[in-house]
């Protein structure tokens, strides 16, 4: 009965060192898995972060262009050049869609993934508010080929000065959205000048309507209406660009809180 019992105790000892042998390989399985899913997961955000940066990148060159093209168009139109004025608007048409997808991308990744919680909501404005460079070039250049007002030769320098200084405005911008993605305390810089070529697109605007209704100038009341709307329409992107700048002053601010 001694030697049963040595032997029960015995087997019982390999078989429980058996069973703890099998427990810790199954944990040690277990612990496996749940570090691959977990890499696996980081790897996942870590796509969503590079998607979201490449979309925002991609989002910011159709608004690049379309500037761009704004001013090319405009050019264009004052030099009587029809075909490049028309092959413009075809332009400014098709990257406001190509920017209005990429702009869809930024906001399906921000909303499905919720990768940058704290910024979410800054970004979306910013980017929405971004989205007007095209609208706004788009529907200039589409009311020039439609409405087709007559711009007197005195006049058309001080129309492409006008342009071409709200386009600065607007590229300006740009880079300090840029900037706000990497370096953001670098972006007072680029602020100012916005406001700068907001200033002086302000000042041509008032110099051209002085001479757009001086008397000298021939045309009807009517018809000086329509160029000083016209000229107001151009300064457009440089009042818009002022505008987004003091929101990505206040971005800044609460980013280096």
């Amino acid at each position: 009965m001694k030697v049963s019992y040595r032997f029960f105790l015995y087997y019982r000892g390999r078989v429980l060192h058996k069973i703890m042998t099998v427990q810790l390989d199954l944990s040690l399985i277990f612990c496996q898995v749940y570090i691959e899913r977990g890499e696996e997961v980081m790897k996942i955000f870590k796509d969503r972060n590079k998607q979201l940066e490449l979309d925002i990148e991609l989002y910011l060159n159709s608004l690049q262009k379309g500037a761009n093209t704004f001013l090319e168009g405009v050019k264009a139109y004052l030099r009587n050049e029809t075909e490049h004025f028309i092959e413009r608007t075809k332009m400014i048409k098709e990257e406001e869609r190509e920017a209005d997808e990429h702009l869809n991308n930024i906001k399906y990744v921000l909303f499905r993934y919720n990768l940058i919680p704290d910024l979410s909501a800054d970004i979306l404005e910013l980017m929405d508010s971004m989205d007007d460079i095209n609208d706004i070039s788009k529907e200039i250049l589409l009311d020039l080929q439609v409405i087709k007002p007559k711009i007197d030769s005195s006049l058309v320098d001080d129309f492409g000065h006008i342009a071409k200084k709200s386009k600065r405005a607007a590229e300006t911008l740009i880079k300090a959205v840029r900037i706000y993605f990497t370096e953001f305390k670098t972006i007072e810089d680029y602020i100012t000048k916005v406001n700068l070529f907001e200033s002086e697109a302000d000042m041509l605007l008032y110099e051209l309507k002085v001479k757009i209704f001086d008397e000298q100038l021939q045309g009807s009341l009517s018809e000086k209406m329509l160029l000083s709307s016209f000229a107001s329409d151009f300064a457009k992107l440089s009042d818009l660009a002022e505008t987004i700048a003091s929101k990505l002053s206040v971005f800044r601010f609460k980013r280096s809180i």
